[in-house]
């Protein structure tokens, strides 16, 4: 069931251009930002990609540990006449 569109409502970007909304977010058009119908949802979204962006962090140095645990070290010590 698709969600209900929301009462019209004016909202304006932090770049200043107004627009009138009646969905959840927008994207301004003139910077790109995305642009939220209630201020308590743009909060939501900006820890949401904190999230997303430690995440991401976490992984890749994981990845990059056992990277050089597993495969860099390994291939140094047999370089070297181990």
């Amino acid at each position: 069931m698709p969600a209900q569109p929301l009462p019209p409502k004016e909202l304006t970007c932090s770049c200043g251009h107004t627009f009138t909304s009646t969905q959840s977010s927008n994207w301004c058009i003139q910077c790109g930002k995305q642009v939220f119908y209630h201020p308590e949802d743009a909060r939501k979204s900006r820890f949401t990609r904190l999230y997303i962006q430690v995440i991401l962090v976490l992984v890749i140095g994981v990845m990059a540990y056992f990277f050089i645990e597993m495969i860099l070290t390994p291939l140094l010590h047999l370089r070297q006449g181990g």
